[in-house]
């Protein structure tokens, strides 16, 4: 069991627990649980269909936006966005 995205994984079961939840609010007569079930539903799918394309080689393994990667800092005014030291 090597390689498994622990992060994948809870996002795909947190959004699919959300979306349970919230159909059975939907079921008991609570309109706006949709609401939050569809966004749920929605992230698990989401995160589901990235797996694919990156077990597929589709992408890389590394996402944009990241929060691992390094941020710039705008305020170095000695630096122009063509500069690549």
């Amino acid at each position: 069991m090597t390689g498994i995205r622990w992060g994948s994984l809870a996002t795909v079961v947190v959004g699919g627990v959300i979306f349970l939840v919230c159909l059975v609010g939907l079921v008991l007569g609570h309109p706006w649980s949709a609401v939050p079930g569809v966004l749920g539903l929605l992230t698990a799918v989401r995160e589901v269909r990235y797996l694919r394309r990156l077990q597929s080689g589709k992408i890389s393994g590394k996402r944009e936006n990241s929060h691992h990667e390094p941020h710039t800092s705008l305020k170095d005014s000695s630096r122009r966005p063509w500069d690549t030291r």
